[in-house]
């Protein structure tokens, strides 16, 4: 480093030294509470020895941009007034611990872990923002392992090239989290934030593209997450045998993504969110739901439905819960007898969601008595002296639930088979109209409906 750049830099000067070589051990000694208030300020310099930091606890800014590190910059329990390391070519950047009263900026960077992980923020505390923008970081198990992370506000995960997982476990980011441009590969979950606490908005945005090479996890997979705004999977291509896990995530305002965007399954089960959900149709959801889902699950469907009654749409609500029923029955766990009465209901009442369907079905047995009677046994010469309204009025005398005309005086002759057969089938038919009107008075009072 050439003369008096050392004490420029004392006096907090921006000092510009580039292919110049600075000594690790030298940042360390300058790094005082006798500084400048405007702080350490370096660029461009190759910085030469092992840069440990750690546990240095001054309140001033350390800025090291464009420098070039021997191995990794360990950072431990370290404590500054903000954080430049824009542009940085380094191994890793070790930080757990790491308290920061303002920003935290790692934009550009390229760090290439082959042992370990790309960058560690375990436990740190950021007053403000974190921004990776830009950076590569390549690690072997994660690129970023930023576990129990405090931001004041945003995380900007924005164009940067990842791989190994980005985990966020039980972060609190006091903003929104943004993941537009970036591509993350990985052996595990592309990004994970299980118990993730976003204090605004969750976006997976435009041009983001997260994959995983596993055939057992989500290549997202924020499981219960706490998000104080939207969800947003817009624009983006998630890639993995779950592409998409968000349950028991719990969104404050509404979701907004499209199922053709996830080449994979979706894992729904506990996610509650406000409003309807947007990008896509009622149609859309109910197949994502049926098909695309692992295992069938209730609440799903009724939080679909119940978002939809909200907003006053009763036709999707009936739609939304005939098809969870469906679904029910294709894939939840029921008894034979109660997959037999599934059957039935979903046959005659819609699950109890189209009662009208049993009026459908009533009139249906009606005529087929007409026809039986008027029909077969009255050309048969099985009902004597009856005229063919009289033979109408026997049928519907003999099959008719409670309402029955008077003076219907035909009779059906047994002393042949047919006349039998016919007799017998007009019980079997009244038996069905009973059937029929005492479902559909159960379908229009709810007490077949159920939401197992």
């Amino acid at each position: 480093m050439r003369d008096g750049s050392a004490d420029r830099l004392v006096r907090g000067e921006a000092v510009d030294l580039t292919d110049q070589e600075v000594p690790a051990s030298l940042i360390r000694e300058l790094l005082t509470d006798e500084l400048d208030q405007r702080g350490l300020r370096i660029s461009g310099a190759r910085i030469s020895g092992q840069l440990d930091l750690s546990d240095v606890r001054v309140s001033r800014p350390l800025v090291l941009r464009d420098c070039v590190v021997e191995g990794p910059v360990l950072l431990d329990r370290s404590r500054f007034a903000s954080l430049d390391l824009s542009g940085l070519v380094a191994s890793s950047v070790s930080a757990p611990w790491l308290k920061l009263d303002h920003y935290l900026l790692l934009q550009n960077a390229r760090l290439t872990c082959a042992d370990g992980w790309a960058l560690d923020l375990g436990e740190a505390e950021v007053g403000a923002h974190v921004s990776l923008r830009g950076s590569v970081l390549e690690g072997v198990d994660y690129s970023v392992h930023a576990t129990k992370l405090r931001t004041g506000s945003h995380l900007f995960l924005t164009d940067m090239r990842a791989s190994g997982t980005v985990r966020l476990d039980g972060a609190r980011i006091g903003g929104s989290v943004r993941c537009h441009g970036s591509r993350v590969s990985a052996a595990d979950s592309a990004l994970l934030g299980v118990d993730l606490q976003v204090e605004e908005n969750l976006f997976l945005g435009e041009g983001f593209e997260a994959v995983t090479t596993s055939d057992r996890v989500a290549a997202v997979r924020i499981r219960g997450a706490r998000l104080g705004g939207q969800l947003v999977v817009r624009g983006c291509t998630l890639r993995g045998p779950i592409a998409l896990d968000v349950k028991q995530v719990r969104a404050g305002m509404e979701i907004l993504f499209s199922p053709s965007l996830l080449h994979g399954d979706i894992d729904l089960d506990g996610l509650t969110y406000a409003g309807v959900p947007r990008d896509a149709t009622v149609d859309e959801w109910l197949d994502m739901l049926a098909t695309r889902t692992p295992s069938y699950a209730s609440q799903p469907y009724l939080q679909l439905a119940a978002a939809h009654q909200a907003a006053g749409h009763e036709r999707d609500v009936r739609r939304i819960r005939v098809a969870q029923q469906r679904d029910l029955l294709r894939r939840g766990r029921l008894s034979g007898w109660g997959r037999l009465w599934h059957r039935v209901t979903g046959a005659t009442v819609g699950y109890g969601y189209r009662p009208a369907m049993a009026l459908v079905w009533l009139l249906g047995t009606l005529l087929t008595a007409v026809l039986l009677v008027a029909g077969v046994a009255g050309p048969a010469g099985l009902v004597r002296s009856c005229s063919t309204v009289d033979q109408i009025g026997h049928a519907l005398n003999a099959v008719t639930p409670l309402a029955k005309p008077e003076g219907v005086k035909c009779q059906i002759s047994t002393s042949t088979g047919l006349g039998s057969a016919i007799v017998v089938s007009t019980w079997v038919l009244q038996l069905l109209a009973w059937a029929f009107a005492t479902l559909f008075v159960a379908g229009f009072t709810g007490l077949v409906r159920k939401n197992p």
